[in-house]
Formats: C-alpha cells, sequence, structure tokens
C-alpha cells in the first residue's frame, strides 16, 4: 500500500451522500412548494449536496484515476475505465435533478422528482459498491504521497467545505463519526468540532431540511 493507507473517510462520504439523497426526498415530500422559504430552502440543501458530489467526483478524476493509471496492469485499467464510465452515469441522472430543484414551484411534479432521487440513488449505490470493492484497493497499491496529498488538498477547498465534516457525521454510526472527526488532530478537534457543528446546524436550521 502507498499514501491513501486509510479509506474510511472516503467510504464515510460515500453513505453520507445516500443518505442525503434519502433527507432530500424526505423534505422534498413534506415541502409546501408554494411556500418561497421552502422551496429556496430546499434548493439550497441540493446545492449543497450536488456541489460536494462534484466535488469528490471530480478529485478523484483529476488526482486518483489518472495518476495510477500508468501503472496498474490490463484488468486495473478496465475498472478505472469502470470507475470513470459511472462517474459520466450519476451526471446524467443528475443533470435532470439539477434542472428539477433549480426551478421548484408549485407546479413541480414532486413524485418524478422523487423517482429520479430514488433512480440516483440506485445507481449511486452501484458506484460506491464497485468503487469500494475494486476501485480503491487499485488507489491504495499505486498512489504517491504527492498525489495524495493534492487530492485532500482539493477536497478541503470545496465550496461549504466547512460544513462537510459534520454533514458526513449527521445520521452516521459511532464508529463513522469517529473516523470522520478523526481527521482533525486531537488538540485542534476540540475547538474546530463544535464550531463547525454550530455552523452545519445553522445551515439545517435554514433549509428547513
Amino acid at each position: 500500500m502507498t499514501a491513501m493507507r486509510d479509506a474510511s473517510m472516503n467510504t464515510n462520504m460515500h453513505n453520507a451522500f445516500k443518505r442525503e439523497i434519502l433527507r432530500l426526498r424526505d423534505g422534498l415530500r413534506k415541502a409546501d412548494l408554494s411556500d418561497a422559504e421552502a422551496t429556496e430552502g430546499l434548493a439550497r440543501r441540493y446545492k449543497f449536496f450536488f456541489v460536494t458530489l462534484h466535488q469528490h467526483h471530480q478529485g478523484e478524476d483529476t488526482f486518483l484515476w489518472p495518476n495510477i493509471r500508468p501503472k496498474a496492469n490490463p484488468q486495473e485499467i478496465v475498472v478505472l475505465d469502470a470507475m470513470e464510465a459511472e462517474h459520466g452515469a450519476l451526471a446524467s441522472v443528475l443533470g435532470a435533478i439539477d434542472e428539477d430543484f433549480k426551478t421548484l414551484s408549485a407546479n413541480s411534479d414532486k413524485d418524478q422528482i422523487a423517482a429520479r432521487l430514488d433512480e440516483l440513488r440506485t445507481v449511486l449505490s452501484g458506484h460506491t459498491q464497485h468503487e469500494e470493492r475494486e476501485g480503491i484497493p487499485i488507489v491504495q497499491k499505486y498512489l504517491e504521497e504527492d498525489d495524495f496529498k493534492a487530492y485532500v488538498r482539493f477536497s478541503r477547498d470545496g465550496e461549504d467545505a466547512s460544513l462537510v465534516l459534520p454533514w458526513v457525521s449527521d445520521g452516521a454510526t459511532p464508529t463513522e463519526v469517529a473516523s470522520t472527526w478523526g481527521m482533525i488532530p486531537a488538540p485542534v478537534r476540540l475547538f474546530v468540532k463544535p464550531m463547525l457543528t454550530r455552523r452545519y446546524t445553522k445551515f439545517t436550521h435554514e433549509c428547513g431540511v
């Protein structure tokens, strides 16, 4: 193994994305879409999900798959090709949902949007399982330290990045929560965790979801 010795945060992110789809679906079901505040909150919450997912995949497509491809054997190349193709399939599903949430109104078809969210969760679940089972072991086999550090820096520079750790912890298991916050050194975590958690709680309250 090389630079990515612990892939737990990647798995935790995957689980958080899947929980967020259910959270959006539930919020959509309960929302009064004739209420501008409700639609704006849902749209804001969706935007956070969309931007965070895009940042996650862009980081993999930029810093992981291309940097390990030259070292991979033919069987591993097949897996890497599948990872990129699956990202493309997710982007296709997201396209319609993105438009749905940008144009939420009393005229929006809740059932149709919910069905698209269900489809997204199905496609995302298949991809994350494949990545965790076959893609990440290849990353761990070949990825160099400098490339991993660049990936981490990129991941931390995303829009609303300060919300990510408490968001990943929202609804997670105790083990996932511990490994998520364990990314931050203990002395720093003592004051950073409460601050970021308050920020995320405020965001959730403002979105209404």
